[in-house]
């Protein structure tokens, strides 16, 4: 392998630099206005795919040269860190700890922080304690530069520790094991194959993103345009999703059901598994449609005292989240992370093992130096944790910043390279319960959480593409994606509040999220949070995937993971998606259909992507000509 790298061919140059920036500027603001419409982050997927087939055919028709595929390679890698307005929006769904500024502002107003009493107790790193942030809308205000400060050493320590860690990793599990790493073969394959200009796919790319265009327009972009430009109502179709609660109500009170309205959602089920996908759908039916009734019908906790006729799907959503079902999804969570590891134990063991084998990288770095680039950032950030939070002990810190990291992607890349997803969530909520910690400002401290960069040097190798190219690439886009996600979201919430009924997504999501966080936190949720509500989570997703892992449904019983914690629209429209795919399967053959489904979803992604982008463009641009910030 390290001999081979002298045929490694050169990936950054400034037409890959320029299809990433095309990213960046193209899609950001679209990818931000369809999360504040949804409440979910969108896919990156479709729009590498669209971005290498463009670059393609500019190449042939203004340089007279192909793209080529170590070129194509850095931008499908690198394009993953082009898109970072949610640094600036919310974090991550599971990630609480990841920067998403007004998110952190909104948690001091939001309803649910204020009725468990920790509104008041946020404290002053996490989110500007003065009103004038939140009432003007604004980044540039002096109580968001702690935050600014905190949320570099996030991504100094996040950035460096991937790093670190993925080099590290990819020595032990490609290098010295030779793990096969079986998700990377189908990117691989398909970049070939676009780079080679096949006029098939892209009429079927063409086709589906003209479709989408129209139907886009017709969700997002025509009501944006009625409201800045002539302050009308123009939605014909509702967004994130219809809601039926009015109708279910007569038959299950406390029941919800409707379906999402956003063609992606559809489309997401044509790419993961149809076990997955109905795993989700399941999970959503069981707690929306059996679970929710019950609480009504047998009068248990607050909820069935709240509960009115036709109550919408957000509110029960939220509701039954805060009273029922909060602490067990932390528990199936939990299992789905536990599990794995103690059915195969042998994950950990060889872990270990082939780290002692570890020895020299081929992005030439010595173990000595990862090693301390890896501790130098992880643990800068617990000095900084402890100078924000000083009543935890600092060991604790770096127990959760160190510790917890070097263990989890130890243990979860290992899975990547055998084609297994194992994650271990929730770990500083349970870190600090588990030390009994009862203060407020430690839960608000930034924590890394790392991800692998190790799938991605896997497909370095088998294209031959320098990976010291993709590392560059990635310190270039990183920081521009960042600066231009900031002026996309302070643009965005200049137009209106967030949340609010103009931007109906997060409206919808964001109490959820708040009502997890708040429940972990608050000092008075004792009656929301029971540690026996965790244990039944617990045992239930265990037993069932235990069951899962011996009859070959485990794919199922983690898609329940996702599905209990889930409205039901979504989940709908998935399973309904995965289910088109089937039948366009049999009708067109399977062959066919999994060559061009990725190209369909693309399509999809593409067509709205661009439709939103002129339109997301063009109201920001005229309300800045005539709008105050407020």
């Amino acid at each position: 392998m390290i001999e081979a790298i002298t045929r490694y061919e050169k990936g950054l140059t400034w037409r890959s630099l320029l299809g990433l920036m095309y990213i960046v500027f193209v899609f950001q603001a679209a990818f931000a206005y369809m999360h504040l419409m949804t409440g979910s982050t969108p896919g990156i997927g479709a729009v590498q795919w669209a971005t290498i087939l463009l670059f393609v055919e500019l190449a042939a028709v203004f340089a007279g040269t192909r793209l080529t595929l170590q070129e194509a390679v850095i931008i499908y890698l690198v394009s993953g860190q082009t898109i970072k307005y949610w640094w600036f929006l919310a974090p991550t769904v599971g990630n609480l700890t990841h920067p998403g500024w007004i998110y952190q502002l909104y948690l001091r107003y939001a309803p649910i922080a204020k009725a468990l009493g920790i509104a008041d107790k946020i404290p002053w790193f996490y989110s500007p304690m003065s009103a004038e942030p939140w009432i003007m809308r604004t980044f540039f205000h002096p109580e968001w530069t702690i935050v600014a400060v905190w949320s570099i050493a996030y991504f100094l320590a996040a950035v460096f520790g991937d790093l670190a860690m993925s080099v590290l990793t990819y020595n032990i599990y490609v290098v010295a094991e030779k793990l096969p790493f079986p998700l990377v073969y189908p990117v691989v394959d398909t970049t070939k194959a676009l780079i080679e200009r096949d006029w098939r796919r892209m009429g079927v790319l063409a086709g589906t993103a003209a479709v989408s265009m129209a139907y886009a327009f017709i969700l997002y972009t025509l009501p944006l345009i009625g409201r800045v430009f002539w302050n009308v109502e123009l939605s014909v179709i509702p967004v994130p999703w219809i809601d039926w609660n009015s109708y279910i109500h007569m038959v299950l009170p406390g029941a919800s059901l409707g379906i999402a309205t956003d063609l992606s959602v559809y489309a997401t089920g044509f790419i993961i598994p149809f076990q997955a996908a109905l795993g989700l759908f399941i999970g959503a039916l069981a707690i929306q449609m059996v679970g929710n009734p019950l609480l009504v019908s047998m009068g248990l906790t607050g909820f069935a005292q709240e509960y009115t006729y036709g109550m919408p799907i957000q509110t029960i959503w939220q509701r039954t989240t805060l009273w029922a079902w909060a602490m067990p999804i932390v528990g199936f969570g939990l299992a789905m992370g536990i599990v794995p590891l103690l059915l195969h134990p042998e994950l950990i063991s060889r872990a270990i093992g082939a780290l002692r084998k570890a020895g020299a990288v081929t992005v030439g770095m010595p173990l000595w130096l990862i090693i301390t680039l890896f501790l130098a950032s992880t643990i800068g950030l617990s000095v900084l944790d402890y100078w924000l939070a000083p009543d935890m002990p600092i060991i604790v810190y770096i127990a959760l910043n160190v510790i917890w990291p070097f263990l989890i992607l130890l243990i979860s890349v290992r899975g990547e390279g055998l084609g297994v997803g194992v994650g271990i969530p929730y770990v500083r909520e349970m870190t600090l319960k588990a030390v009994g910690y009862t203060g407020i400002d430690a839960w608000f401290v930034p924590i890394y959480l790392p991800s692998s960069w190790v799938s991605s040097f896997k497909i370095c190798d088998m294209t031959e593409t320098r990976q010291k190219d993709f590392i560059i690439a990635t310190f270039i886009i990183f920081p521009l994606g960042l600066l231009f996600g900031f002026i996309t979201m302070q643009s965005l919430w200049s137009l209106a509040p967030i949340p609010s009924f103009v931007y109906p997504g997060v409206l919808y999501s964001w109490p959820v999220m708040a009502t997890i966080q708040s429940i972990f936190i608050s000092p008075i949720a004792a009656e929301f949070f029971r540690v026996e509500r965790i244990l039944y989570g617990l045992v239930a997703g265990a037993a069932l995937y235990l069951v899962g892992d011996r009859f070959g449904f485990a794919p199922v019983v983690v898609g329940l993971a996702g599905g209990i914690g889930s409205a039901i629209p979504g989940a709908l429209a998935t399973f309904i998606g995965a289910i088109i795919g089937r039948v366009v399967m049999k009708l067109v053959g399977r062959e066919w259909w999994m060559a061009y489904r990725g190209i369909i979803f693309a399509g999809i992604l593409l067509g709205q992507g661009l439709i939103v982008s002129i339109g997301t463009g063009l109201a920001v641009i005229m309300k800045s000509m005539w709008a105050a910030p407020y």
